[in-house]
């Protein structure tokens, strides 16, 4: 009994010293880093400061206050560099669970579709195709439609709303694999005559306003 008390008792000392040692290399991590940070900026090397701030681990209590510094230094070299500092934070933000901070500074840059993409990571459908709608176009914007129809489809399991999506998209042959997959024969067949009619309708279209235009410049 003693000797199995004995041995608790060094396993939750060495528990105790394993977690000093990391508290204290991350602490020196920290402190090298500020301090190599000063010295690159001493000599005016703007772009090794940015690298060196950004090296601060997520779970550090000084991440966010070097963030902030690694963009505002950033933005002082050149738009580049500064979208890629935001990159980096963002990122990094997500590892601590705080994605729609670093969606914020994702769209001050410009970077819409990186911030769609980590709004469907934290499963915000909606505000991603929100965001999407207004300021992504062409095939980024049917991207974050295809994927959250995905998430519907295979998630949500809800073929009806899946296909709304997938159509909205115009990723029509997605659409008609997952009524296939969901064998539903008759829908598919009915979903694949739509679509002929629409195609047809829209040549027809095309011709007309075609023979319109021939025929004004002839006159």
């Amino acid at each position: 009994m003693e000797q199995k008390f004995q041995v608790g008792i060094c396993i939750i000392l060495m528990m105790g010293l394993s977690f000093f040692i990391g508290i204290c290399v991350l602490y020196v991590c920290i402190v090298c880093i500020e301090f190599l940070t000063t010295i690159v900026l001493s000599v005016g090397n703007l772009e090794a400061a940015v690298s060196l701030l950004l090296s601060t681990p997520p779970k550090s209590s000084y991440f966010y206050a070097k963030a902030l510094r690694a963009v505002a230094l950033s933005s002082a070299v050149s738009k580049s560099l500064l979208e890629l500092a935001v990159e980096v934070v963002a990122a990094n933000m997500v590892r601590t669970d705080n994605s729609l901070s670093g969606t914020h500074l994702l769209c001050a840059v410009g970077r819409y579709q990186e911030a769609c993409s980590q709004l469907q990571d934290a499963r915000c459908w909606t505000d991603a195709a929100t965001l999407a709608a207004s300021h992504l176009k062409g095939s980024d914007y049917a991207r974050v439609l295809q994927w959250w129809a995905g998430h519907v489809l295979h998630a949500e399991h809800n073929i009806w709303r899946a296909l709304i999506l997938y159509v909205a998209a115009g990723a029509f042959q997605e659409a008609l694999a997952a009524l296939r997959e969901a064998q539903q024969p008759d829908t598919a067949a009915m979903f694949i005559l739509a679509c002929r009619e629409i195609h047809a309708e829209l040549l027809s279209s095309l011709d007309l306003d075609d023979e319109t235009h021939y025929s004004s410049s002839e006159g």
